[in-house]
């Protein structure tokens, strides 16, 4: 009726290599950064991770559970930042989960 496990299975496939996040200029990161402390606090661990150069891509690291300060620092970076902004937070400690993880393995720290 059914087929050995190995015939049901699909063949494991290589895990994809790490796409390097496009690279921002130091003007932007130092603004990125003194933003996400100014809003999130000091202690926030920024990280770049999006490949896409029309739009930006950042994790940020905090000691606390942001809720609708990830919305003001949006609003404040899309002062000087002309192009779609995301941001996704995870509170230190927790488990990384969806793109958080993609951030973890690929991100570059600003």
């Amino acid at each position: 009726m059914f087929g050995t496990y190995a015939q049901i299975m699909p063949a494991a496939k290589p895990p994809l290599q790490p796409v390097a996040p496009w690279p921002l200029s130091d003007a932007e990161a130092a603004f990125i950064k003194e933003t996400v402390e100014r809003v999130l606090g000091t202690d926030a661990v920024v990280r770049n991770f999006g490949s896409d150069p029309t739009r930006l891509d950042l994790h940020v690291e905090t000691s606390t559970t942001p809720r609708l300060e990830l919305d003001e620092c949006k609003g404040h970076l899309w002062c000087r930042i002309e192009r779609p902004i995301s941001i996704i937070a995870t509170k230190r400690g927790t488990r990384a989960r969806g793109t958080a993880k993609i951030a973890y393995r690929q991100g570059v720290i600003l």
